[in-house]
């Protein structure tokens, strides 16, 4: 099963990005949003709890927090 990450566009209050406080970048890609290319940043902390971070000509988005396996995989919860 894909899982599907909503992302919410960053309204530029540093507020937002505290959040991220504590979290190392794991990997640096190409993504997209709304069919618009995107540098994609996965942050992850030490509880293997991550999040992306999309940066497209238009804004910086932000993704929902999710898990990851040791393998750096989202994690379903259907085979616990």
């Amino acid at each position: 099963m894909k899982r599907s990450i909503n992302h919410k566009r960053y309204s530029g209050y540093p507020e937002e990005l505290s959040l991220l406080k504590g979290f190392k970048v794991v990997g640096v890609g190409c993504g997209d949003i709304d069919k618009e290319g995107a540098t994609s940043i996965m942050l992850m902390n030490d509880h293997n709890v991550a999040v992306d971070l999309n940066i497209t000509d238009e804004g910086t988005y932000i993704s929902e927090f999710y898990a990851l396996t040791e393998d750096f995989i989202p994690r379903t919860y259907e085979d616990d």
